[in-house]
């Protein structure tokens, strides 16, 4: 298997947009939120991320192939010309932080939607000093992610989250989601019910959540929308919130991270832990 990452975190090139190149770049956004072939996430789309693993699973490609599409990405709010591996090397470096901050001391770290398990090798690369007794295991819906992660010498299971599997345990472990959870829209109860059943230590979620971005600034508010177009995560935020009044959970950390993609300022973080 071909490496996922080279973890030197090294300071990347970008630039700015200038005007017509940003409105370039927002015509290019609003053309595809008018169109109405765009998929939309889902149970009915497992197929084809079956697929799309395969692919790479085959190929032995350790980077998921939407990384580097566009040349233009979001950083604090506002478009920036990058290179093809700006977007992936700025959320590794943002999952190393984490790790460091959050998994650290833990003897168990568990990925949930892992797909092809690029992340697992950033918390691995982090915990071969600080923690190297620590078992990682990568979850995700389709058996040719699940056979990834275990061909790079991870564990791995297969888990829904819209029919979580509640004989998985994870108590006391380390729990990350990142721009998979996003898949279930509306329907992120019964992962949540699971959690709050299985009492992991930390819950660690790099997620696209509208609900930390600001609707009247113009990005921002393109964001939200091709957040809806896609039918992404929805509520999850407010409805932690609720847990947390309610004295369920405690939010740890709730930000965003100021790295995103050319259509959405996807990379938020969430962390909880249950009471």
């Amino acid at each position: 298997m071909k490496r996922a990452v080279n973890l030197m975190m090294k300071k990347m090139k970008y630039r700015y947009l200038n005007k017509k190149e940003t409105e370039a770049a927002i015509i290019h956004i609003l053309e595809v939120l008018l169109d109405d072939s765009i998929p939309y996430s889902g149970k009915h789309r497992k197929q084809q991320w079956e697929k799309g693993w395969r692919e790479n699973l085959e190929s032995g490609n350790g980077v998921p192939k939407y990384f580097g599409k566009y040349p233009v990405c979001r950083l604090n709010g506002r478009l920036i010309k990058v290179d093809k591996n700006w977007e992936i090397e700025q959320l590794h470096h943002l999952v190393y932080e984490l790790t460091k901050k959050y998994f650290s001391n833990l003897n168990y770290i568990f990925e949930f939607g892992c797909g092809i398990g690029h992340n697992l090798v950033v918390i691995r690369d982090y915990l071969k000093v600080a923690n190297p007794d620590a078992i990682l295991c990568g979850l995700d819906w389709t058996k040719s992610g699940v056979d990834f992660v275990k061909a790079m010498g991870f564990k791995g299971s297969v888990f829904d989250f819209f029919e979580p599997d509640y004989s998985f345990g994870c108590k006391d472990a380390g729990i990350l989601t990142v721009a998979s959870l996003e898949q279930v829209g509306k329907n992120f109860k019964p992962f949540v019910k699971y959690l709050l059943k299985q009492k992991p230590k930390v819950v660690v979620h790099i997620e696209p959540i509208p609900e930390l971005l600001d609707s009247r600034k113009l990005l921002d508010y393109l964001s939200i929308k091709y957040m809806h177009k896609r039918k992404y995560l929805d509520g999850y935020l407010d409805y932690l919130e609720k847990l947390e009044k309610d004295g369920k959970i405690e939010i740890l950390e709730k930000r965003r991270s100021g790295i995103g993609s050319l259509f959405i300022d996807g990379y938020s973080i969430i962390c909880w832990k249950p009471i």
